[in-house]
């Protein structure tokens, strides 16, 4: 596999190689033994593209983690951030990516300070990474404070993708299950229903019953597949609009059994970005106001009443036990930050706490869940399979 690599030479200029091998560790220390210091790696820019096309992703998205890891190591170097972003700008090789740049550097030229000016791309930095930036621009710790973005975005996609991952096995059986069945019924019932139409015997409720459905799915096969590709498409296009995506995560927090796993799961999520946070220098209160998105529609409710107590007065402990957003250990440790003073790697530490336990659920879910699902889709197939070979069975009988 080709990897992308933006590295200094030996005279300190920013260069981009492309680098073959089996993975990115292995690119960067190639690059590293031929004396190069590694800014980024990637994969191959056109097969990214590729692969975005063949699921139907947008390839010009932007990436806000490459960005922030990217400008963090030149500022790390020793470049200026016009000069960063000149850098980065000149070697992206997408016409929109390369567009934002052009917009932040003007903004720069303009005399905005870089927060300001990823605040004019709110559409494309998230909030979090603006407040980032501003509070390290008053600290002078900004390629720290990218640095830090980064990571953290590192670790939540990671667990995202780890969730991802443990359903898509238990998908990959459904659709294959679902694919049986109809073929089944489809084709295989009703040249059965056509050889027990002559035996001038009556058949089994269910039977009859089974038959009745394949011959509707064998009449209106095409119909039925093109309003099931159709709905593919449709879900395909509405899940990517955020609002309903956010509806989804509401109604996954309300099922019973999972919703309080699921829960946990966007809590870690909210405590290792507040976390982050609190680390880079802004207030804890405002940390947990820019991180309010990352909860439930219930938690953001319950967040706000404990911001507004923590306002008037109230330790962040107790009020955050008191919405819900705590449990025991989590205010154990939250009140010995309140003592010591570390808040942020006091809420790094309720994070790993939370996403240990999200990981313990995922496990155990996948071995549950999957041969539960097994043994519902060899049910299903084989009911089907008696409910068909039963009148031949009462026939055979018959016939001894």
């Amino acid at each position: 596999m080709k990897f992308m690599l933006r590295v200094f030479d030996t005279n300190g200029s920013v260069q981009t190689l492309c680098i073959d091998s089996d993975s990115s560790a292995t690119a960067a220390a190639l690059a590293r033994s031929r004396g190069l210091r590694v800014v980024s790696v990637t994969a191959d820019a056109r097969r990214q593209r590729r692969g975005a096309s063949r699921i139907g992703m947008p390839g010009a998205r932007f990436n806000v983690e490459l960005f922030a890891r990217e400008l963090a190591a030149l500022l790390d170097a020793g470049v200026g951030v016009v000069d960063a972003l000149r850098t980065l700008g000149g070697n992206e090789r997408r016409e929109a990516s390369a567009q934002v740049y052009r917009d932040l550097l003007r903004q720069l030229e303009e005399g905005q300070s870089l927060s300001a000016a990823l605040e004019h791309a709110s559409h494309i930095f998230p909030p979090v990474l603006v407040a980032c930036v501003k509070a390290s621009e008053q600290t002078g710790g900004l390629a720290d404070s990218l640095t830090r973005y980064s990571r953290n975005s590192a670790t939540l996609h990671e667990l995202r993708g780890r969730v991802v991952s443990a359903a898509i096995y238990p998908t990959v059986l459904l659709f294959v299950g679902a694919a049986v069945v109809l073929f089944l019924l489809g084709f295989v019932v009703p040249r059965f229903a056509t050889l027990l139409e002559h035996s001038g015997r009556e058949l089994p409720l269910m039977s009859r019953m089974l038959m009745a459905w394949g011959g509707m799915v064998h009449a209106h096969g095409g119909e039925l597949c093109i309003g099931l590709a159709v709905l593919a498409v449709s879900t395909g296009i509405a899940l990517r609009r955020p609002a309903l995506r956010i509806w989804i995560a509401d109604r996954l927090l309300a099922l019973p059994g999972i919703g309080q796993h699921f829960r946990v799961f966007r809590q870690s999520q909210f405590y290792r970005t507040a976390a982050m946070l609190v680390d880079g220098g802004i207030p804890a209160v405002r940390a947990f106001d820019l991180a309010r998105g990352l909860v439930g529609g219930a938690d953001r409710i319950a967040l706000a009443s404990a911001l507004q107590q923590v306002r008037n007065g109230a330790r962040i402990s107790d009020a955050f036990q008191q919405a819900g957003l705590a449990n025991a250990i989590a205010y154990r440790l939250l009140t010995v930050a309140e003592k010591t003073g570390g808040l942020g790697p006091v809420l790094d530490r309720i994070a790993a706490f939370q996403e240990a336990q999200v990981s313990r659920t995922i496990d155990l879910i996948s071995r549950l869940i999957e041969p539960a699902m097994m043994i519902v889709i060899g049910v299903v197939i084989g009911g089907i399979v008696v409910l068909m070979y039963m009148p031949i069975f009462e026939i055979a009988s018959s016939i001894q």
